[in-house]
């Protein structure tokens, strides 16, 4: 179950005020097949410290160009994305439907998260790089 349990040391998060409104709509309309990534996004929703504007020490967010690297030491990058009804889907998006866009969600730079993958993995993650336009 990827019911995850906020662990001692996870990193703090923060996520926008607007961005906070339609992950809010999001999970209220998240359909059954979704159950164990709406648990993850919900918990990670609550744990949040929810700011109205971005700060100094930029973090990812909802259209964030995001750099990482993974426990095993390989970097990925991409944009995080929510889908949306006629917006277009980046080339390099990250859903927030999946653990590692759940995960990605709110950290900074240099800061590291644990989470469990569809196949219940154990991943760990380290955000190495945080591009917010506007």
């Amino acid at each position: 179950m990827m019911n995850r349990k906020v662990q001692i040391g996870d990193p703090p998060i923060r996520i926008l005020r607007d961005d906070l409104q339609k992950l809010e709509t999001l999970l209220d309309s998240m359909h059954r097949s979704y159950a164990r990534i709406s648990m993850f996004l919900q918990q990670e929703v609550l744990r949040a410290d929810i700011v109205d504007q971005a700060t100094r020490r930029p973090f990812v967010r909802l259209g964030s160009q995001v750099h990482f690297t993974d426990d095993i030491g390989t970097s990925h990058n991409g944009t995080l994305h929510m889908p949306e009804e006629g917006c277009p889907v980046p080339p390099d998006a990250i859903s927030i439907l999946t653990p590692v866009g759940c995960a990605l969600l709110g950290l900074s730079p240099g800061q590291t998260i644990t989470y469990q993958t569809v196949d219940r993995r154990e991943k760990r993650i380290t955000v190495t790089k945080v591009v917010n336009n506007g």
